[in-house]
């Protein structure tokens, strides 16, 4: 019988948008989405101190609506243009019935 191998993901470190660094692999963010841009299935998002692109597959491009507020998964990459950080999304998830004030909470531990 033949054995498949199955690669392991980095895990998602949960940052803040403001402490991803290049060295990191894999995070997951949690901001507002504050632009679409369709033609290249981008999402900004914003975290209340800094904002971030995140280039999406499709299927979890959909999954984002302006003013939405949204966890998002994915690989760090240097941006197109600049010294910025763009984020190679894979998940998108509805974080919309976060209770704010206890994740503030929960970030300071």
């Amino acid at each position: 019988m033949e054995t498949t191998e199955r690669r392991k993901r980095n895990p998602a470190i949960e940052k803040k948008i403001s402490e991803i660094k290049r060295e990191d692999i894999r995070v997951a963010v949690i901001g507002t989405v504050i632009e679409l841009d369709a033609s290249i299935n981008a999402a900004t998002i914003d975290d209340g101190n800094s904002t971030l692109k995140a280039i999406l597959p499709e299927g979890q491009f959909e999954k984002c609506e302006l003013g939405k507020l949204v966890r998002i998964i994915g690989l760090v990459a240097p941006a197109l243009s600049g010294d910025e950080i763009e984020l190679r999304g894979e998940i998108v998830q509805d974080f919309s019935k976060l209770d704010r004030s206890l994740y503030a909470e929960y970030l300071k531990a």
